[in-house]
């Protein structure tokens, strides 16, 4: 006979009121109860049947994320912190790869709205505002991460993307760079624009005139970065210096600067967004823009648990709005080299 939670309570000597409170770790139960109870549930190989815990709780304890790129360094470490939340928390997390694209997004939204998830976390495309509103307007709890949606009010996770794109650009002007290339990321979404944006500032500011040949916009994947670095450095003008918007994308333009035979920063200086382990490992280290991406899941998570359970976020109606900040990691790539011309 299949054990049920009135076979567990018999086996324990207590009643179905105090296992339940033991499954749902509950506080207040004494150690020795709660040591009882486990071990009849043990014995007997009791499984929750999670499907009748949800009807009667109205809640699946499960939450979705869906990530741009799941074979990306910068959207693993984030699924990683929003599991980690998640496990601490008692709660089960479905993992979708949205691959920046419009179209997979919205069908994947709408396989977490049909398994009744509590609640999703995503980094949107931007492109599907009127069906994130009525997954909003029919209670569904969201926390967008990383980027915003236009039309749409939501809470959110972010870093001030601009700012941190300016410091970067900024600092290659104060090392004495002039001809400054740039990768954008696609800028109908704000993480993209935000950066292009950054580096404009900071090119305007240092009076030094816009020249489109340097505008490449790629599309944050790693082939976009590897071919647009190769149309920057085989033009009729060649940049002095390179911005990179993520991390993949700056992937792709160290494998084109390594088959053109260009050498950071011998020939060229160069910033990355996104710091990870490996740009300390390479011939001349990059420097680049760390962002805090474990905390930006994190706190992502934490804030789509809060409004499961109805704790309060801030103050009044206005979506709440966390930005983390980000820090420019100076490393040798950056080191303008001065060389003699004989």
């Amino acid at each position: 006979m299949k054990a049920n939670i009135k076979i567990v309570a018999k086996k324990a000597g207590v009643s179905t009121a105090t296992v339940s409170r033991v499954l749902r770790d509950y506080p207040g139960v004494r150690s020795k109860t709660k040591k009882k109870v486990l071990k009849a549930i043990k014995d007997l190989k009791y499984e929750v049947n999670a499907v009748a815990r949800s009807l009667r709780q109205k809640k699946t304890h499960t939450i979705g994320i869906i990530v741009g790129n799941v074979l990306s360094q910068f959207y693993s470490t984030i699924a990683k912190s929003v599991e980690d939340v998640a496990q601490r928390k008692g709660y089960n997390l479905i993992l979708c790869n949205g691959d920046d694209d419009p179209e997979k997004e919205l069908k994947y939204l709408k396989v977490l709205r049909s398994n009744r998830v509590d609640g999703i976390i995503f980094t949107p495309t931007g492109k599907n505002a009127d069906y994130v509103n009525s997954l909003i307007e029919s209670g569904m709890n969201i926390v967008l991460l990383d980027r915003l949606i236009n039309g749409v009010e939501c809470d959110a996770v972010l870093i001030d993307n601009e700012r941190s794109a300016y410091k970067a650009v900024k600092h290659l002007i104060d090392q004495g760079y002039r001809k400054i290339g740039i990768i954008a990321g696609l800028i109908d979404r704000t993480t993209g624009r935000e950066r292009l944006n950054g580096y404009l500032r900071a090119i305007n500011e240092a009076g030094i005139k816009r020249n489109d040949d340097f505008i490449k916009i790629g599309d944050f994947k790693e082939k976009s970065g590897l071919e647009l670095t190769k149309e920057l450095f085989q033009g009729a003008e060649r940049p002095d210096s390179l911005f990179v918007s993520n991390a993949d994308m700056t992937i792709g333009a160290l494998i084109a600067i390594k088959e053109l035979g260009i050498d950071a920063p011998g020939d060229i200086g160069m910033v990355g967004f996104d710091d990870f382990e490996w740009a300390r490992l390479l011939k001349n280290p990059l420097t680049a823009i760390r962002q805090p991406v474990y905390s930006l899941g994190l706190n992502a998570a934490e804030m789509l648990l809060k409004k499961i359970n109805n704790e309060p976020l801030g103050i009044g109606d206005k979506p709440v709005i966390i930005t983390l900040n980000t820090e420019l990691i100076i490393r040798e790539s950056t080191k303008k080299l001065y060389r003699e011309v004989i």
